[in-house]
């Protein structure tokens, strides 16, 4: 299981010393059954080691699902329903950033279309706008009726 939540922790962004401290407390653990203790050695040198954190973190990752060989303590068991807070799921996935902004070649020309179209509709609004105003029916009509209600 530590092992597990260091991986998740590598996910989220956790800083180099929690996860440090977690794969030490998975070596320190009574019960390593299931994990090539090797592997996770390693993966507490890559990151106790001096560098880029993105990068460190990424390869600790690596070794630590290699360490469990695909065999998460949380994936569910076969005809086991998944009920309340279990996701039925042993699948750990980076943290999705979009991109801000203008980010890739197909980004600009969407926003020139949009653009594109703005000015379109706005244009064709002007262009087909009837020539009088319900205001100036109003007073048409009003004028055409008299003080009771029947027209002239």
């Amino acid at each position: 299981m530590l092992v597990e939540q260091a991986i998740a922790l590598i996910a989220n962004g956790a800083p180099k010393d929690q996860v440090a401290e977690r794969v030490g407390d998975a070596l320190e653990a009574p019960h390593k059954e299931g994990v090539d203790l090797n592997l996770v050695r390693q993966a507490l040198d890559v990151v106790e080691r001096t560098g880029p954190q993105e990068a460190s973190l990424q390869e600790a990752r690596g070794l630590l699902l290699r360490s469990l060989d695909g065999n998460l303590p949380s994936a569910p068991k076969a005809g086991h329903l998944v009920t309340g807070t279990e996701t039925g799921t042993s699948v750990v996935l980076d943290e999705f950033r979009p991109a801000r902004g203008i980010a890739d070649s197909g980004d600009a020309p969407l926003f020139a279309l949009s653009l594109l179209a703005i000015a379109v509709g706005l244009w064709l609004s002007v262009r087909l706008r009837p020539g009088y105003s319900i205001r100036e029916l109003k007073r048409r009509t009003a004028a055409d009726e008299d003080g009771e209600g029947r027209k002239r």
